[in-house]
């Protein structure tokens, strides 16, 4: 291959890996990101604010805990980019395994299938990105 041609392929093959970042990141965040909001009743909470004119009554540590699993998830997801793939998908793996674990824990619910669809989502998007790699 030419130059040229390497260079588009190495593009396509980063940009795959982002497309399959996004929804593993997703992935990560949504089921403790939706326990908190549940704890916290943070809809509830956002709607009558609107109603009074006021902020949300949601404490201070209900908001921190949402910001630190969105953070934990953002640094996951952009792990998944700077990775090798063998190493992407042990990180897959791991992330995806504690996320099981938690829910066998929790019980089923809506926030574990929007869970579990978000990892099926990044698991087809990765399968994709290592096609790219290998092809």
């Amino acid at each position: 291959m030419s130059r040229g041609q390497d260079d588009i392929a190495e593009r396509w093959r980063r940009e795959a890996v982002r497309r399959a970042a996004a929804p593993f990141g997703l992935a990560c965040a949504a089921l403790p990101v939706l326990d908190q909001c549940e704890q916290h009743s943070l809809i509830e909470q956002i709607a009558a604010g609107l109603q009074a004119g006021a902020l949300p009554a949601v404490p201070a540590s209900g908001w921190l805990w949402i910001g630190y699993f969105a953070a934990l998830a953002a640094a996951a997801a952009v792990l998944l980019t700077r990775r090798p793939s063998r190493a992407r998908w042990r990180l897959f793996a791991a992330c995806a395994g504690l996320h099981v674990c938690y829910a066998l824990a929790t019980g089923l619910r809506t926030a574990v299938l929007v869970g579990l669809g978000l990892f099926a989502w990044s698991f087809v998007a990765l399968q994709a990105a290592d096609a790219l790699e290998r092809g």
